[in-house]
């Protein structure tokens, strides 16, 4: 029969092993952000990352207060990394190697939670109690990344080459960018719409290109459903054009996120 002290003593051996593991995974993670990374979340991955290098030699020291401050660290970067997990999970499930930089870190911290939970609660009387918590607080991140694709809205810049004919029906057709051969087709007939891409399209040839033109989104899970032009540049397009899926002609692979 195990007793109390060496359970303590394996889960401290698997909270040194796991938070190196999270540690060494995260690395290449941290260093696209430091060479890429433009969203609001950059500067937070590249100050959380020397943090979590600190704590793990701490932890590996057997500093007490380190096995507080792994979970802290560990919520905060599932957190920060929630985003990017649902859209693996409803969009890029097949890239291997998002499994060793994405998946593999994320999960790891995430187990760090409850396992280190538990052997910080090792002798309280409240410890299924904490653990539970713990536990549930772990699962929800995962779930919740999940869950809140049922109907998410994303935004992205296309360009459009829009044609108007004498009836003042408008067509656009709708590209990655300028030279890209993929392209999807929708019309309308507004004549609000119109006017706004003459004043703001460069006219050549008989079109009017509409360059770094904003759209928005709408997904169920992996499902397009709709998509919404919403401005030209810094110019807000009034009012907002939404198509329905079926009304959209092409190509529309490359609006997946």
């Amino acid at each position: 029969m195990h007793t109390l002290t060496d359970t303590k003593k394996r889960e401290r051996i698997a909270i040194k092993v796991i938070s190196v593991i999270a540690l060494l995974s995260l690395f290449s993670w941290t260093m696209t952000a430091f060479a890429w990374g433009t969203s609001d979340t950059t500067v937070y991955f590249l100050l959380l990352y020397p943090v979590l290098l600190i704590t793990t030699i701490l932890i590996i020291a057997n500093k007490r207060f380190a096995y507080f401050l792994i979970i802290v660290i560990a919520i905060f970067y599932a957190t920060l990394l929630n985003r990017d997990i649902g859209d693996f999970f409803i969009f890029k499930s097949y890239n291997n190697v998002l499994y060793l930089v994405l998946a593999l870190p994320y999960f790891t911290l995430l187990t760090l939670v409850p396992l280190t939970t538990s052997y910080l609660t090792a002798t309280s009387k409240h410890k299924r109690f904490f653990v539970t918590t713990a536990i549930i607080i772990a699962i929800s991140f995962p779930t919740f990344a999940i869950a809140e694709r049922y109907n998410m809205n994303y935004s992205d810049n296309i360009f459009i080459d829009a044609e108007i004919n004498d009836q003042g029906q408008v067509k656009l057709n709708c590209k990655p960018g300028f030279a890209d051969t993929r392209t999807f087709i929708v019309t309308t007939n507004s004549s609000k719409i119109a006017d706004q891409i003459k004043k703001y399209g460069e006219y050549y040839q008989g079109s009017y290109f509409l360059h770094n033109t904003t759209i928005r989104k709408n997904y169920r899970f992996s499902n397009l459903k709709s998509v919404t032009l919403t401005k030209v540049d810094s110019n807000k397009i009034v009012p907002e054009l939404t198509w329905a899926t079926d009304e959209i002609k092409g190509d529309i692979s490359f609006l997946k996120p």
